[in-house]
């Protein structure tokens, strides 16, 4: 997507009201990504948080949970509607299992894939010469790219299987119709049956349950710990940063969401495999909260007041 066409964004926010009726959650569910907003959220320095509320207001939001699917939500919207399909690579990248580490050349060449298009997407967001519409789109796509990150299978594949989505699985014997895989398994499942956050019809979910949730976590987390995950994240370290969050979910993958999975075609996978599982899924969901405050309070360190009102002129 062109500079340009990402200005013009405003013109699709829209879109943002639009449901998942008969798609699929890009990653770790509508639940993993209001999560990690929470988190998030309740982090963010009184500067970063006013910023953020100026955004949010302006379609009268008033949290980051609101908006944390939106990217999957128009990425899944024909482009007629007004959706951008063309966005969907912009989630993952697909690193070979057979390698250890993410290498730009090799496997995003083109920029377009989430180690990329993040620290763009920030970029966009700290930049107080850009509309704040624009910076409102690219507020919601930080957010939600931090969380598609540290999903383990958002950053693996192996054998061409599309980051786990082509190796079926069932769960506890059970297979959902017949469509249960491996990426969804630790996009939804298996929190789904640790913690009973199960989605509604149309991708909907209880809000306050997902704050309740991510109070949770969030108490569990050390100010070691946050100063460990956090580094020294500035705007010079920012890409630098995003790879190394990449090779880690890329390592869990080659090392639980792969490595764990029992020998033979069919895979069964039940408490065994939850046991290594979940406390992983559970770690990188605190993991993006606290590196996705990070990342905002280091974009929008800006005066607010550099924010200006709302643009109506067109780019």
């Amino acid at each position: 997507m062109t500079r340009r066409s990402l200005f013009a964004l405003p013109a699709l926010l829209s879109v943002a009201a639009l449901t998942l009726a008969s798609k699929p959650a890009q990653a770790w569910g509508p639940y993993g990504h209001a999560i990690v907003a929470d988190i998030a959220q309740s982090r963010l320095t009184p500067q970063a948080a006013s910023a953020v509320t100026q955004l949010l207001a302006l379609e009268h939001h008033q949290s980051l949970d609101q908006v944390a699917s939106w990217p999957d939500t128009i990425g899944h919207v024909p482009p007629e509607k007004g959706g951008l399909p063309q966005t969907l690579p912009w989630h993952y990248v697909d690193t070979d299992a057979a390698f250890a580490t993410y290498d730009k050349a090799r496997d995003c060449g083109n920029d377009i894939c989430v180690t990329e298009k993040l620290p763009e997407m920030e970029h966009v967001l700290a930049d107080p010469n850009a509309t704040p519409e624009a910076r409102l789109a690219a507020l919601k796509w930080v957010v939600h790219l931090v969380g598609d990150l540290h999903q383990p299978l958002h950053a693996a594949e192996r054998d061409h299987d599309k980051g786990g989505n082509m190796v079926k699985v069932s769960y506890f014997g059970q297979d959902r119709h017949g469509h249960e895989n491996l990426h969804s398994l630790w996009d939804e499942g298996i929190m789904d049956h640790e913690r009973h956050l199960v989605v509604g019809p149309h991708y909907t979910i209880d809000f306050a349950k997902a704050r309740e949730e991510a109070d949770r976590l969030n108490s569990q987390i050390t100010p070691g710990q946050a100063a460990f995950w956090s580094g020294a994240l500035s705007p010079d370290t920012m890409h630098e940063a995003v790879v190394q969050w990449t090779d880690e979910s890329h390592g869990l993958a080659r090392s639980i969401a792969y490595g764990a999975l029992p020998g033979g075609n069919r895979k069964d996978l039940g408490a065994a495999y939850t046991d290594i599982a979940f406390p992983v899924i559970e770690t990188r969901l605190q993991q993006a909260g606290v590196r996705l405050a990070d990342v905002l309070n280091t974009a929008l360190s800006a005066p607010v007041s550099a924010m200006g009102a709302p643009s109506s002129a067109t780019p």
